[in-house]
């Protein structure tokens, strides 16, 4: 049994370390899966981020040039006369403000003015349909950025010479350098500052989008004129796992600059973002799935150590059942013995002319067979109530003549010196019980009261009233039972070491039966004991049951 159970407990422990092992190894594979996905994705949510930069930049030029081209100072006259093919109509478009007076015409057929007149969603003002023409035809924006670009320096001029001094008549040739930097052609202010929280905001959103159930977007955002390194892996990290970082994206798209500008290096900014502890949001993201998978790893655990523990306790039940029917065979012979010898004493020893020897022989065979007699008894009374319920025959039971039989029988059968003293306090007159199986529980605990006590034997037994209970309290000056065995006094087969007595006999079935009569009879049974100084059993049971 022995061996078998430790190959059990092998193949067992093999079985859970391999789905143990599968679990963890699946887990950091779909990590790592997700982690890939993840560096895959973060590149993809930058490139939409700059493109919604993108749109943000052209929607704000057209906000720009229709409000220039909407200003009072400027004038829009269309000359709608024929010009080329009859069939065609064209438009003559001047421009002119008070800075520079009469423009360059535009001319475009009357076709292409409605065609990005239509790709308007609303009734298109004339500004506007300049401005989303501009954007498909580059003569249309050069001839725009002209008008509106010697606007700006033709302006900036016009308040210089207001704001010279008198007599200063230097002739101006060259237009002012504030001019690249003002108006059509500016940078805005902290354009920098501005472009890195504007892509900021819209990376984080994309991510959001992107991984709904992650909830950790820690990362930088780096932004410079030259050319940004990919940043180096830590080399004490074991792996890559915990490092993400998108590739270098440009950007150019700061505010409401048309044209290149004099530093090129300023004109286009490289980005990067790089995370910092991407394995929380991406664990974060995993949460259900690494939860499944703790789950039927505690869960497997659980099995194992209930299967663990289902066998132990089976093995400790054989052992105690091949206890039990080594005692029990002992008990058995040693009756059947004494009768053997008693009834060979007769036949061979002239008994039968000795009425003194023949009355003395048939006592103990008689007193034999009571014991035999009793321990049959014991056994079918544990094999009736295994696994179904016991059939009591409730009547009135009067205390005090149950008990007094009980202790007259047990110091009539007494081998040791006894003394067992008895006190109803409550003065309880009468119980609703079944009598027989009272008696054989109140036997059971005095008889073990007595076999596990050295001379002499001293018992105490108190009836005492607990509102609609009798409490019948046995308490002996014995051995005492083991603290680690106290909890188990009340298991089938279960039987307490006797220490230094070596003549204790028995089933191990007896506290048993005792436990599940008092239940059956809607009570409960508690046992308190100190070693060397005695055993306490208390039962507690209902004086009239339903």
């Amino acid at each position: 049994m022995k061996k078998k159970l430790l190959i059990v407990l092998f193949l067992t422990t093999v079985l859970l370390a391999g789905i143990v092992m599968l679990q963890l190894y699946w887990s950091f594979t779909a990590y790592k899966l997700s982690k890939d996905k993840f560096d895959g994705d973060i590149n993809t949510a930058m490139q939409r981020a700059l493109d919604s930069c993108k749109k943000d930049y052209f929607d704000s030029i057209r906000v720009v040039m229709v409000r220039r081209l909407s200003d009072p100072g400027t004038t829009i006259s269309i000359d709608t006369s024929k010009k080329g093919s009859p069939s065609t109509a064209w438009f003559k478009i001047s421009l002119k403000n008070k800075y520079l007076g009469i423009g360059e015409p535009i001319q475009l057929s009357e076709a292409d003015f409605d065609f990005y007149r239509s790709k308007i969603n609303h009734k298109a003002t004339v500004p506007e349909v300049l401005t989303e023409m501009s954007f498909y035809v580059p003569r249309v924006m050069d001839d725009l950025l002209l008008l509106l670009g010697f606007e700006d320096a033709s302006r900036q001029i016009s308040e210089e010479h207001k704001a010279a001094k008198p007599g200063d008549n230097k002739a101006r040739v060259i237009l002012p350098d504030s001019v690249v930097h003002s108006g059509i052609f500016a940078f805005p202010p902290n354009y920098r500052a501005a472009d890195s929280t504007k892509l900021h905001h819209y990376f984080e959103q994309v991510l959001q989008e992107m991984h709904p159930r992650m909830r950790r977007f820690d990362f930088d955002l780096a932004v410079s004129d030259k050319p940004i390194p990919a940043a180096e892996p830590d080399p004490h990290l074991i792996s890559q796992l915990r490092y993400s970082e998108t590739e270098q994206f440009t950007y150019k798209y700061h505010g409401f600059v048309f044209l290149q500008h004099t530093d090129k290096d300023k004109d286009t900014l490289h980005v990067r973002a790089k995370f910092d502890k991407p394995q929380i949001g991406i664990l974060s993201e995993m949460i259900i799935i690494l939860g499944l998978s703790g789950f039927l790893i505690v869960f497997t655990l659980f099995c194992f150590i209930y299967i663990i523990r289902t066998i132990i306790k089976q093995k400790k039940l054989a052992e105690l059942k091949d206890d039990f029917v080594n005692n029990m065979t002992h008990e058995l012979k040693t009756p059947i013995a004494t009768m053997t010898v008693a009834i060979e004493g007769l036949q061979k020893f002239n008994g039968l002319n000795d009425p003194e020897k023949t009355q003395r022989y048939l006592q103990t065979s008689r007193n034999q067979l009571s014991r035999l007699d009793g321990l049959v008894t014991k056994v079918l009374n544990i094999a009736a109530f295994e696994g179904s319920s016991v059939a009591l025959t409730r009547e009135v039971v009067f205390v005090d003549e149950l008990v007094n039989d009980v202790i007259e029988a047990e110091k009539q059968k007494a081998e040791k010196e006894l003394h067992i003293s008895y006190v109803n306090q409550s003065g309880i007159t009468d119980i609703v019980a079944d009598k027989l199986h009272l008696r054989n529980v109140m036997q059971n605990l005095i008889d073990n009261a007595i076999k596990y006590s050295t001379e002499p034997v001293d018992i105490n037994i108190v009836v005492t009233k607990n509102k609609e209970k009798a409490l019948f309290s046995i308490k002996d000056n014995g051995m005492g039972i083991p603290a680690k065995h106290v909890k188990h006094v009340f298991d089938k087969f279960h039987r307490v070491p006797a220490g230094n007595v070596h003549n204790v006999k028995g089933t191990g079935l007896g506290l048993s039966y005792v436990k599940y009569i008092v239940e059956a009879h809607g009570g409960k049974i508690t046992v308190a004991s100190e070693l060397n100084k005695g055993t306490e059993f208390t039962l507690t049971i209902p004086l009239n049951h339903g």
